[in-house]
């Protein structure tokens, strides 16, 4: 958004400017995206500035622009360009007026291009070569004319196609349309879709995928509801346990960030002006023009791509880890996520930091570049916490992973409330063939936790301020963190100088499937915990929050009393996984203690019903 500004009055020797004029333009440009004006610090009680015909105002001093406005204040470091011209090292304002315009489809394939040529982590071959999905969708096409063509699409067998033919994966919603009215593999519909079919009659997002695949000259596309079955339980559970080498095989995935539903799409049109860095033209005190831009519009694509509709969908994350290229289609702009970059049309040049250094930037010994490039286990993420990496025990190291990957994958939406742990069971095979390559074992996987380190990870917690809910239907044992709907915290801290103040006695799973695959559903489990309980009396302090304020030792008549935090140091806590569980006494099992960050110890435990 372009921001041409005017002197309007003098605070002393310094000159004020004028920003908007209103509190509708103020809240409108916000909710455009302007940097300086979303996400501004309330304050419901400050003056307006309206009584000086703005409602808004800004001064600039030391390279900073100070904002003042009805709702408080805001201060943004800013950048000068050269005047006109707007040059800038690390942005780009060229947009088009939709993401399917030339400029657009020039970065995609420049980021395509770079990726293929120079990252060795995108080139490395996933395990099982030669791979090939159980169906896919061939894309013909007829020539109309030297500008115009039909595309042409027809479900075919993986094993029917050339050895290792390239083919890409669509991540995508299906939206909230009735599952009888959308286009779906049923065995009603098989015999139709195995002949060629425009595209046309496809929802516009799938439509727009087949489009996609053919300007890279790839003839083979796989959509979840076109290859696997909708009617067949059998064939549904066996091609969710293969689908993490579906994507992670695929050249890469399409993924329709913008798109609410299946009619969503992949193009959008845009206002290049809203969506590139805001241009702020202030004149000096002798009438010349200055050109800056905020600092701000470094991390602005971060809000744009966490606010888009699909990242809220649960099974984006599997895909997203697995697969080795993923080219967002945003309804603002377009977004690049491979293993060694992250960039987008106003970054062109790439932002973020990795957990590891590329052969291109290190300047460190080959042994330190060995070592890093055999973490993280997935990929690094748009828009999401850098992998743990300051571990040095490499079991530690993978099992803090998970626990990220549970934090994440906790605070999303699923449609369908059974697929909780099919949904990662994929990331869950990886994270045991990767303990296996350390050193060899079992590793037995119970609903969402790992035996292992069983102890230490059974004092995952709920967000406080955001209590979780749990299904009504049978999803897991109450001790996973799979039985809840809900933001979950699994910190990484567990796994180093922890003390275990209770042992496993014995841990049982009762699996849905009869297959052998022990990362899908399940149908029970229970767990016998060896350690010391204590009964605990609480005070409610917030939502799910509670206070401690008396333990009682249960084989001893021992009290002993807390009031509270005591200065600096915080008081104990309990944290309920929803507000149905919460009471005001309850039995407590301790866990684990650590060192904590004030000094001493610090112990957790798991609160529990009280049984008298």
């Amino acid at each position: 958004m372009r921001k041409d500004t005017v002197l309007y009055y003098r605070k002393g020797d310094q000159p004020i400017y004028g920003h908007h004029r209103d509190r509708e333009s103020f809240r409108r440009s916000a909710l455009q995206g302007c940097v300086v004006c979303n996400d501004f610090a309330s304050n419901d009680d400050h003056n307006s500035q309206e009584d000086h015909g703005f409602f808004s105002t800004f001064w600039v001093s030391d390279q900073s622009m100070n904002v003042e406005a009805g709702r408080g204040r805001k201060m943004a470091l800013l950048v000068r360009l050269q005047k006109s011209l707007f040059i800038d090292d690390t942005l780009n304002y060229d947009l088009g007026c939709s993401t399917d315009s030339m400029q657009t489809w020039s970065m995609i394939l420049d980021w395509m291009k770079t990726c293929s040529r120079l990252h060795s982590r995108c080139k490395k071959k996933a395990p099982g070569k030669g791979f090939m999905p159980t169906r896919l969708l061939e894309i013909s096409k007829k020539q109309l004319s030297v500008s115009r063509k039909q595309l042409y699409f027809r479900l075919v067998s993986g094993s029917d196609c050339p050895k290792e033919s390239p083919y890409v994966t669509l991540s995508y919603r299906w939206g909230t349309k009735l599952l009888e009215k959308s286009l779906r593999l049923l065995r009603s519909t098989v015999a139709d879709l195995e002949q060629p079919t425009l595209t046309r009659s496809l929802p516009k997002t799938l439509r727009d995928a087949m489009q996609i695949a053919d300007r890279f000259g790839v003839k083979y596309v796989w959509v979840d509801r076109l290859c696997i079955y909708q009617d067949s339980t059998r064939d549904w559970h066996r091609e969710a346990g293969m689908v993490q080498d579906v994507y992670r095989n695929a050249s890469f995935c399409i993924s329709a960030l913008g798109a609410a539903d299946d009619e969503g799409g992949c193009f959008f049109p845009r206002d290049p002006a809203l969506v590139a860095p805001t241009i702020i033209n202030m004149s000096g005190e002798h009438g010349e023009e200055e050109v800056y831009r905020a600092d701000l519009e470094d991390t602005a694509w971060c809000a744009e791509f966490q606010d888009q509709p699909l990242v809220q969908r649960a099974w984006v994350l599997q895909e997203r880890l697995m697969s080795r290229r993923t080219i967002h289609f945003g309804s603002k702009q377009v977004f690049w996520e491979c293993a060694e970059a992250h960039a987008c049309e106003t970054h062109p040049e790439g932002f973020g930091k990795f957990p590891f250094e590329t052969e291109s930037s290190s300047s460190r010994s080959t042994e330190v570049r060995q070592k890093n490039s055999e973490y993280p286990l997935w990929k690094q993420l748009i828009a999401t916490p850098i992998a743990p990496g300051t571990m040095k025990d490499p079991h530690a190291r993978i099992h803090a992973s998970w626990g990220a990957v549970v934090s994440l994958y906790s605070d999303t939406k699923l449609t369908v409330a059974s697929d909780k742990l099919v949904a990662v069971s994929g990331l869950a095979k990886d994270v045991r063939r990767a303990l296996q390559s350390y050193k060899p074992g079992r590793y037995s996987y119970l609903a969402g936790l790992w035996e292992e380190v069983l102890i230490e990870t059974l004092v995952w917690y709920v967000k406080v301020g955001d209590p979780a809910e749990r299904v009504s239907n049978y999803r897991a044992p109450s001790w996973s963190w799979a039985s809840l709907d809900g933001h979950v915290l699994m910190s990484d801290s567990v796994f180093q100088k922890t003390i275990k103040l209770s042992s496993l006695f014995s841990a049982h799973i009762k699996f849905a499937s009869t297959d052998g695959d022990d990362t899908s559903e399940v149908r029970g489990g229970k767990l016998k915990i060896f350690g010391r309980t204590c009964f605990i009396e609480a005070t409610f302090l917030s939502d799910n929050q509670y206070s401690a304020n008396l333990f009682r030792q249960i084989q001893y008549p021992f009290t002993v009393e807390h009031k509270g935090s005591q200065g600096w140091q915080p008081g104990p806590k309990i944290i309920f996984d929803t507000t149905d569980d919460a009471r005001e006494e309850l039995c407590c099992i301790w866990i684990v203690a650590q060192p904590a960050a004030v000094g001493g110890w610090q112990a957790s435990g798991l609160a529990l019903s009280p049984w008298f």
